[in-house]
Order: C-alpha cells, then structure tokens, then sequence
C-alpha cells in the first residue's frame, strides 16, 4: 500500500495571487479533513473578500497589460504543453492528495481522472493552434467574417466531487481560449488546486494568468461575481447556487456558464443482457459514491425485467467493498462521501425514502463497523416502487442512492424520464437500434447513452445542461466571444439614399 501523507505539505497551504503564493490577509485557515476517517491532517488559508479583489486586480491587469495578451496562441499552447508535462511527472502526487482530501478510490484517480485532466491540457493546446472564425456571404461587394476572441477575466468555481479532473479541464480550455483566470475551489476539496499552482509556476506562466482563491462562496463567491473587473463567471456544482449566481451577476451582466445538478434517468428495455446491463446501471449511480452531476440516478425499468434485474442489481451492489481507497490490494471499490454534512443530507432523503413509501431493496442502513462508522460511508441503496411524488425521485440526493421506476411501454418509458425539473443526461438501453436512437431522441437532456453509461469524450463532445440543469455549452468556445466584421470592398461607395 502506497502511503500516501508522504506528499502532504507540514505548513499551511497558501493561495496562488499574481504568481506568488500568499497566505490570506486574515491569516485565517481552515481544515483538510479525509473523509475515510473524518480526522484532519492538513491545513489552508481561507481567502477573504480582500484576497479575491487582488486576484481579480492581478487577472485584470495581466489581460489588459502583461504579456499574456500579446502572445501568439502558437506560445499559449507550448505552456499549455509545459503543464501537462509536470503535471504528469507529478502524477502520483497529486492521485495521493486528491485521494486523500475528496475520500477517492486511488486507481480510479490514478488510472482516469489523472489522465484525464493530463489530456485535457494536451486536448486544449492543440485546440488553441486552430480556433477558427468563418467567413459568411452577404449581400454586395462585401467581405463579412468571424473571429472568436477570449473573454477577458474569466472566474471559475470549481466542484467538491472531482475539483482535479474538472478543475484541469476546464482552467486548461480558459487559458487555451486566452482569458486569465481566477480559481475558487470548494471549501471542502481545495488541496489539489492549491498544489496545481506549482505546476502553473513551474511552467512559466506570467504573473496573473492564473489565480487560485480558497474561501466561502458567499464571501469571495460573491466579490468574484458581482466585480465590474471579471467578464465571466464559470461555475460547476448544485441548481440553488447556480440561481444565487444569477441573481448576484444581475447589475454587471457578465456572462455566466453554469453546470448544474441532475436526476438523470436510465431506461433498460426487456430485450437486453440483464448480466451486463446490470453492472451499467449499478456503475451507473455508485461511481464515486454517487457524487457525479450525470448519474443514472433513476432507473426505469421494464416490467417483464422488474423483478430480476431487481434481484441481479441488489446482489451486484451488495458485493461492493467499501473503505480506503488506497487499500486496494483488499478489493476496496466503494468509497465515502465528500464529508460529514452531505453524508448526514444523503441519509435525510434514505429516510425520506422509507417514509413515503418505497420499496427498499439493498442498503438503507448504517454501516455499524467501527472503521466504517468513523468515515462518510453510505451504503448503495436502491429503492423500487418509486413514484413521481417522491422526494427521492425529483431531487438530487448526490450520493450511491437509486430510484427505480417500473414501465410497459416505449411511451411511458419516456414520459418517466422527462418528468423532472432536470436535463443533464439519461441513458437508454436497448437492442433494438430504431428504439434506441427514438427514445435517445426524445429526452430531454443534453447529453444521452445508448448502451453504455458516462461520457467517452469529455473534452472532445462536452455536454450541455437542459431545463435547470445549466446555461450555456461546455467547451473552449464558452469562455469566449464571437465578433463579426464588415468590410467594403468598393473603392467609392456611398452609404444607401
């Protein structure tokens, strides 16, 4: 077993503010806590609403006035490539503090969200050698094109649930796009980014391109949306932050992208492998405990399947192992929650779950063993017999919990997974190939899976939010903004009598 605290700095992790890491002005700090065992063993500075306004002065003037804005995107990308470079080299480093800080299963951080978040900087250096405008016929002697030029200071907020992989990929599109950035990772999983800094630093980016803010969202939150100086706000995370973020955005009307929560529905038809469909749709709703914004959450389930994929899909979740992610050599593949407060949320909308009236098929039950009482472990639970009223069935739990719905025909299959107030995903499984792509068709979500479950190209195919499920498409092309240009071509033209 690697051990992991070996990568775990004794002193404070400072912020990272016009290329120079900084300890907050209050010298408050907060604590790291692993959720595998709720004990700390790290500690940050906590920024306050003076140190985001030097990010922002720091953003502002290294896009107005550095060197960043002048650079050709030829230069941007070979930095982009520097990063990608360390971040590599420091591959296990930053699976350990990850693993640590958000509870994370070590190989799937290792073996996936590393290489993801290596790719997404390699992904982005080559997309900024060929972000191309267009040209449009017009009317008359005229030449119209269109360019695609940065934002300008972009402020991203950055999820709990995979702050390193989310967090690479979208800073790396920013800089690729040539905004500066100013970070504010969640309070509850900061450590990875407070440590990406290094990697910007040692990578050679100009003062002030990236910025990484710790502290609360309604503090340094609110200085980085509501400031006159920053032209975007990016943010990952849950609905109800998402409205607040509009709301506070009003008097700048700068542009916002958010990413938001879901109830992602899983339809499963009765002419599939149920062996193989089974371990999709428990994969679909346990991956990371659960805590992943497009999980198959609510499955809809034939009734000539109901009760045998019931039975398979109970025996599969029962045979999880949970614990430390970094004992893997014991079969370790279930992992906690994120901390104390969503565990005891999570286990709100259990009970909920019992009290309206659903059927409970696995888990629903604290775990009692001593080790495991200590951390944030929820066992999978899936409740059957689920109705459209219930708690479990319209609101984002964000933890290993599934609600299963029954159907009879292709109709009211649909009709299930569209009755929510959410659009992010929704996955259909089928052998039939018509049925397949006319259900596919037919949800209302911005990203769908035919026989499989989860993204296959994250930077490559981004997906997009429907209905309270976010604004704005993912993508380099979100943090910037299309200008279209007139030209005369005559020599002696006159404006029109």
């Amino acid at each position: 077993m690697i051990n992991p605290y070996k990568y775990v700095k004794k002193d404070t992790y400072q912020m990272y503010i016009n290329g120079q890491f900084v300890a907050s002005d209050s010298g408050d700090t907060f604590d790291i806590v692993n959720p595998v065992t709720n004990e700390v063993f790290a500690k940050a500075y906590k920024g306050g609403a003076s140190d985001m306004q030097k990010a922002i002065t720091a953003a502002r003037n290294a896009f107005d006035n550095g060197p960043w804005g002048s650079m050709t995107q030829l230069q941007r990308s070979k930095l982009l490539l520097k990063v990608r470079d360390v971040l590599a080299r420091r591959a296990e480093e930053f699976a350990c503090l990850e693993g640590l800080d958000c509870g994370k299963l070590y190989p799937s951080v290792l073996y996936y969200e590393l290489p993801q978040s290596i790719d997404g900087f390699e992904f982005s250096a080559g997309k900024a050698r060929c972000l191309e405008g267009k040209v449009n016929p017009v009317d008359g002697n005229y030449l119209n094109y269109v360019v695609w030029q940065p934002q300008g200071v972009v402020g991203e907020i950055l999820p709990w649930n995979g702050p390193l992989m989310m967090g690479c990929q979208k800073v790396a599109s920013i800089l690729a796009a040539g905004n500066t950035v100013i970070i504010k990772p969640s309070s509850w999983a900061s450590l990875s980014l407070l440590v990406l800094a290094s990697v910007f630093d040692e990578a050679g980016f100009p003062p002030g391109v990236v910025n990484i803010v710790t502290g609360s969202g309604s503090v340094v939150g609110d200085v980085l949306v509501k400031s006159e100086d920053v032209d975007m706000v990016s943010m990952t995370g849950g609905t109800p932050t998402g409205k607040h973020i509009i709301k506070s955005s009003a008097n700048t009307v700068k542009n916002i992208a958010l990413e938001l929560g879901g109830k992602s529905p899983n339809i499963v038809f009765d002419d599939v492998d149920l062996e193989s469909v089974v371990k999709w749709a428990a994969h679909g709703f346990t991956l990371n405990s659960g805590q992943v914004c497009v999980a198959g959450t609510r499955l809809i389930l034939h009734e000539n399947i109901y009760e045998n994929f019931l039975e398979g899909i109970k025996k599969y979740c029962e045979s999880l192992k949970p614990g430390n992610g970094f004992e893997y050599e014991k079969g370790i593949n279930l992992g906690p929650v994120i901390s104390k407060e969503h565990f005891e949320t999570v286990w709100d909308y259990i009970e909920s779950g019992k009290k309206e009236g659903a059927r409970l098929i696995t888990g629903g039950e604290k775990y009692t063993s001593q080790e495991l009482a200590k951390g944030n472990f929820v066992p999978p639970t899936i409740f059957a017999d689920v109705t459209p009223d219930m708690r479990i069935f319209k609101e984002e739990i964000f933890g290993p919990v599934l609600s299963v719905s029954k159907f009879k025909t292709e109709e009211e299959a649909v009709n299930i997974a569209n009755n929510t107030k959410y659009g992010l995903a929704g996955a259909v499984f089928t052998n039939n190939i018509k049925r397949a792509h006319r259900v596919a068709e037919k949800l209302k979500a911005g990203q769908i899976y035919i026989n499989t479950y989860f993204s296959k190209g994250i930077m490559e195919s981004p997906g997009a939010g429907w209905k309270e499920s976010g604004l704005g498409n993912a993508g380099i092309y979100k943090y910037m903004h299309p200008k279209t240009i007139f030209v005369d071509l005559d020599d002696n033209s006159n404006p029109p009598v």
